[in-house]
C-alpha cells in the first residue's frame, strides 16, 4: 500500500497537469465504484505494471495488446504473433506481485490495421457512454474495451440485478458482433 501512495504523491508533484487531473479522475471515479479508492487505485497501479512489463519484452509490437485490471484479475486482450510470444507474455504477467488471475484472450495474427483500430476506439467510446446513462448500472465498476469489434467487459456488478441489468442492457445493443463478459460479483469483505 505504501508504494501506491508514493506513487500518487509523484503523481501529485509532476508539473503536468494530465498527471493531476488523472489522479482527480481516478479519485472521483473511485468514490462511486465497488472497489472504492483502495481498490482501484490498486488496479490501477498493477496495470501500470502490467503495461510496463509487457512494453519491455521484445515484441513485434507490444501495442496489439489492451490491458484491463479489476481486482488483481488482468485481462489480456489483442494480437500475438506466435504461440511462443503468447506464451512469454503470459508467463511475464504471472511474475508480477498482485495478478490473482489472468484471461487470456490473446489472438494469434498480424497486427490491425490503424483504420479497424481507430473504429474500436470509437465504438469503445459509444459503449462507454451509452452506459454511462444506463439505468441501474454503474458504469464505474466496468472496463470496456472492443477489439475487432467484439466488446469486452470486466468488472464487478454491485448486486445481481445489475450483473442482469448490465447483461440485458449490452444484449439489446444489435450493434455489438460478439460480447465476452469477465462480471464478479462484490463481495462484503474488503
Amino acid at each position: 500500500m505504501a508504494k501506491i501512495i508514493s506513487t500518487l504523491l509523484i503523481l501529485l508533484q509532476l508539473p503536468s497537469c494530465s498527471a493531476i487531473s488523472s489522479v482527480g479522475a481516478l479519485a472521483g471515479n473511485a468514490t462511486t465504484s465497488s472497489r472504492g479508492l483502495t481498490g482501484s487505485v490498486k488496479d490501477s497501479y498493477l496495470k501500470t505494471k502490467v503495461v510496463s512489463r509487457i512494453s519491455s519484452m521484445s515484441l513485434k509490437n507490444f501495442t496489439n495488446i489492451h490491458v484491463s485490471v479489476s481486482d488483481g484479475k488482468v485481462l489480456l486482450i489483442g494480437k500475438a504473433f506466435n504461440n511462443l510470444e503468447r506464451l512469454e507474455i503470459i508467463k511475464n504477467v504471472w511474475k508480477i506481485d498482485g495478478v490473482r488471475n489472468i484471461y487470456n484472450e490473446i489472438d494469434l495474427g498480424e497486427s490491425l490495421p490503424l483504420i479497424e483500430r481507430a473504429e474500436d476506439i470509437i465504438f469503445e467510446t459509444k459503449i462507454k457512454n451509452r452506459l454511462l446513462f444506463a439505468k441501474g448500472i454503474y458504469s464505474n465498476n466496468y472496463n470496456v474495451d472492443v477489439v475487432e469489434g467484439k466488446v469486452y467487459i470486466m468488472g464487478i456488478a454491485s448486486s445481481l440485478n445489475e450483473k442482469n441489468i448490465l447483461e440485458n442492457f449490452l444484449n439489446e445493443m444489435h450493434d455489438i458482433k460478439k460480447t465476452i463478459l469477465f462480471i464478479d460479483l462484490q463481495t462484503n469483505e474488503k
